[in-house]
């Protein structure tokens, strides 16, 4: 008799439980949570262009938190909470970096690091656990895994450039009889990756390409311009983080160099007169895969640098506009997609690093960042991202396009 009692009572209480609509509204209303790691230099030489990238992801996920409740799909929401470690830009503390994150149950990890991009491959591969990233290595090209956001693979960034230069100087009617340029690198842990099989190129294109790097730590790179100069350079590529670039600037104006000097992808304008000011930057030319926010004001903003310059404001008040913070939103963008997309068709708790690829980043297709950039999509054996970019040069502290939109080289190492 006790026995029926208590099954009828449990029955009731169960019964009672199922048509409650609060515990309804908690079952269909409840949000996961989700990891997103970043591996990055937080302290070293490139630390400013890697925390700007950090913020810019980091700022725009959390954004989504704030305005929208986190990240929405059709079965279901998550809130983003964003992890990070300082590599100090070296590959050996990375890797310890990625375990340490894995560990915590990270399912994308993202940073804006070309070195890194390669140096982890295997890591990020064998957890099945997708980057997102600002900078792409050479061999980060062909992965699987791998998913760019900003330029079109580090080998690109002078090889479009000299493909560039090269156009404008037969348009001028190929003064000299043949086009020497010039290349001046820092020793940082990028520019071999970026400078990888150049000779091979430089013949196939029928000019001379001379090449100067300065020590790390120099604040005189004089000798080395000068060889450039001497060489007959027509423009210099500078393969360099923000510093380096300010030192460069700073022998040239020196020296009175007078050769148009460009600044690759891996620091921007914006960082450059931020760090060197506005007078020293004046004529610096710099590639951009996307809409800077140190552009010329009178240039309209495309929606989504109209959010960038919102979230700069809200996270940096007081601070001078960074443009690589343009980069981080769009890691941020990227992710954010890939994570609604994928909960289409995955609950919260069966999203994985495996089920945001197979189900989000891979069925990414013609997304340009609210405007920010040219389309990207992803398909199979092609990750790299966008794959146009524009010359912008700095004129009173403000950038000022020479050239449009253009296609970049496409560049990659033989796969294996």
């Amino acid at each position: 008799m006790r026995t029926k009692t208590f099954a009828a009572v449990l029955f009731l209480m169960v019964t009672a439980v199922m048509m409650s609509p609060t515990s309804i509204s908690w079952a269909k209303g409840s949000v996961g949570e989700v990891l997103v790691g970043n591996v990055s230099a937080m302290t070293g030489p490139t630390s400013g262009t890697h925390m700007m990238c950090q913020s810019g992801s980091k700022d725009y996920l959390y954004y989504l938190n704030e305005k929208q409740g986190g990240i929405k799909g059709e079965k279901g929401q998550v809130k983003v909470k964003y992890v990070s470690y300082d590599s100090q830009y070296v590959a050996t503390k990375a890797k310890d970096g990625f375990a340490r994150l894995r560990g915590q149950g990270i399912i994308v990890l993202t940073h804006c690091a070309s070195g890194h991009s390669d140096a982890l491959q295997v890591d990020y591969e064998r957890a099945k656990i997708p980057l997102v990233t600002g900078s792409h290595g050479i061999a980060s090209v062909w992965s699987d895994w791998a998913y760019g956001n900003y330029h079109s693979g580090v080998a690109n960034m002078i090889r479009t450039w000299i493909v560039w230069c090269k156009e404008n100087w037969e348009k001028e009617g190929k003064p000299g009889g043949q086009l020497v340029l010039g290349c001046v690198a820092t020793d940082e842990p990028f520019v071999p990756l970026a400078l990888w099989d150049i000779d091979s190129f430089v013949k196939e294109q029928g000019i001379k390409l001379v090449k100067e790097t300065i020590p790390k730590g120099t604040t005189d790179a004089s000798p080395q311009l000068l060889r450039l100069k001497e060489a007959g350079s027509k423009a210099i590529f500078v393969q360099s983080s923000a510093p380096g670039a300010v030192v460069i600037l700073n022998s040239a104006k020196a020296m009175n160099l007078g050769i148009p000097m460009t600044q690759c992808a891996a620091a921007t304008l914006g960082d450059v007169i931020a760090l060197g000011g506005p007078e020293l930057a004046e004529g610096y030319q710099g590639e951009y895969f996307f809409e800077p926010m140190s552009k010329n004001p009178k240039y309209e903003d495309s929606q989504g640098m109209k959010l960038v310059k919102e979230l700069w404001a809200k996270n940096h008040p007081g601070e001078k506009p960074n443009d690589m913070y343009v980069n981080g939103i769009m890691s941020g963008m990227v992710i954010a997609e890939g994570i609604r997309l994928a909960l289409n068709e995955v609950p919260p708790a069966e999203l994985t690093g495996e089920t945001l690829k197979k189900y989000g980043l891979d069925r990414i297709k013609n997304f340009d960042c609210m405007g920010l950039s040219k389309p990207i999509t992803y398909v199979e054996d092609d990750h790299i991202g966008p794959k146009h970019l524009r010359y912008w040069v700095v004129r009173k502290g403000v950038l000022e396009p020479v050239s449009d939109w253009i296609p970049t080289t496409d560049f990659r190492i033989p796969k294996k």
